[in-house]
């Protein structure tokens, strides 16, 4: 056998053994998959950045010929005719599609819930959660599913998983890749993220997915640093700042003890850590949540009026805030947001990269997580770069005292400087790893 072959049936093979406790995919691509590997195998051409790496897709993204679920039993209506822009790119590069990964249902959760297809649990600790709404996309890569994922982060959807699961997320700019062939949450914030075990391989992977694509109103054409040109420049000159508001407020004294720890590295490796205060931020998921939520509700009217009752019931819950939401409050949050970005933006003339927390709290418990309360008290963090619209980067940076559970570093940089929060990333992964 070839070594593509072997690699996909080894994965294949330890979703066979784990998925039925994870939960981490809703279907496999077994037979499609090992073709695809032979394919690979005995080509005879320079092979692609991604040859042969083992991928899942979230299944709220097409891969053609699988039905696409979006996390509920009641939205496929057959297998999906063609793959979304960022699957084919994926595959293009060399990339072999194991099976479509479990989600909060249509994409909105943080906890990993899902009544249909199980609730996908933490590859760490199965008490814990697994975060969401990109679940089983983190927990297929950190239990050695696949090698990559492609989530989708709206409000952290992609991060928070990826911190809970001790593995690295990456939220690209706002328009750097495609969305064509994605179920939307909210067209303003949506984009695909990739998830990895290490900076460099999440790295490759946005690499292959960084095209503008006239197919999709929300891509942005735009000058496109390569997202992988800096990754050999190392930490010197890296210019790290830290904000003094907010993201320290009310934080787990665990996570601020492990985070402060990486921070002290950074600052040792880097030089002087520059402390700046991010202005309006304490506001920033609340406007997000005035755009997001009436654009979620927009994409669901149907549904809502007709057949409310094959909703989530938490889902819907979170679908009806959209409609409560007065249209003029949902104007001065996109105002809002455009006087934040502005504010924000002059921060990047000082620094490179903003460390933060990925999220404030420890791992919570799946029996003691508040349904109604969780983004605001999970994803709060996330949530304020996603109004912003620059790249955020999730990266292990140790454990927690307590628990021994993943602490996520957020890396957050200016719009189209990917390049930085990923050479930054992989800094503070290079100093914190073990």
């Amino acid at each position: 056998m070839g070594a593509v072959r072997d690699r996909v049936r080894a994965g294949l093979d330890r979703a066979a053994a784990e998925n039925p406790r994870l939960h981490a995919l809703i279907s496999t691509r077994d037979a499609e998959a090992l073709r695809e590997a032979d394919l690979l195998d005995a080509a005879t051409g320079p092979p692609g950045p991604l040859h042969g790496l083992t991928a899942t897709i979230k299944d709220n993204i097409d891969v053609a010929g699988v039905p696409t679920t979006a996390g509920t039993r009641h939205h496929a209506t057959g297998p999906a005719p063609a793959d979304a822009a960022v699957t084919r790119l994926l595959r293009e590069a060399g990339a072999v599609v194991l099976g479509k990964a479990n989600l909060a249902e249509f994409a909105m959760g943080v906890v990993g819930r899902n009544a249909t297809f199980g609730d996908c649990r933490n590859a760490v600790d199965e008490t814990r959660i697994s975060g969401g709404s990109s679940s089983g996309s983190a927990v297929s890569v950190a239990a050695g599913i696949s090698a990559v994922s492609l989530g989708t982060d709206t409000g952290g959807s992609g991060r928070v998983p990826a911190a809970v699961n001790g593995i690295v997320g990456v939220r690209p700019t706002l328009g750097r890749v495609s969305n064509a062939g994605v179920f939307p949450v909210s067209t303003s914030f949506d984009t695909v993220t990739p998830l990895a075990r290490d900076v460099r391989t999440a790295a490759a992977v946005l690499a292959v997915l960084d095209r503008w694509d006239p197919a999709d109103p929300a891509s942005v054409r735009a000058e496109r640093i390569p997202v992988e040109s800096a990754l050999a420049d190392g930490p010197a000159g890296l210019r790290v700042g830290v904000p003094v508001n907010f993201f320290f407020d009310d934080v787990d004294p665990g996570v601020a003890e492990v985070v402060r720890a990486a921070v002290d590295a950074l600052g040792r490796a880097c030089g002087a850590v520059r402390e700046l205060r991010v202005p309006g931020v304490e506001l920033a998921q609340a406007r997000m949540l005035d755009v997001m939520y009436p654009e979620a509700a927009a994409v669901h009217a149907d549904r809502v009026r007709d057949r409310p009752g094959t909703i989530d019931p938490d889902v819907l819950r979170r679908i009806r805030l959209g409609h409560e939401v007065p249209p003029e409050r949902g104007e001065r949050g996109r105002r809002w947001r455009r006087e934040f970005q502005r504010d924000v933006h002059g921060l990047f003339d000082e620094v490179d990269v903003l460390v933060t927390p990925t999220i404030p709290v420890d791992v919570p418990r799946r029996d003691a997580v508040d349904l109604a309360d969780s983004t605001r008290s999970i994803a709060r963090f996330t949530y304020a770069w996603s109004m912003y619209g620059g790249p955020s980067v999730s990266v292990p940076c140790g454990l927690h005292p307590g628990s021994g559970m993943p602490v996520g570093l957020q890396l957050t940089a200016a719009p189209w400087r990917d390049h930085l929060a990923l050479r930054g990333a992989l800094v503070a992964q290079e100093l914190l790893a073990g």
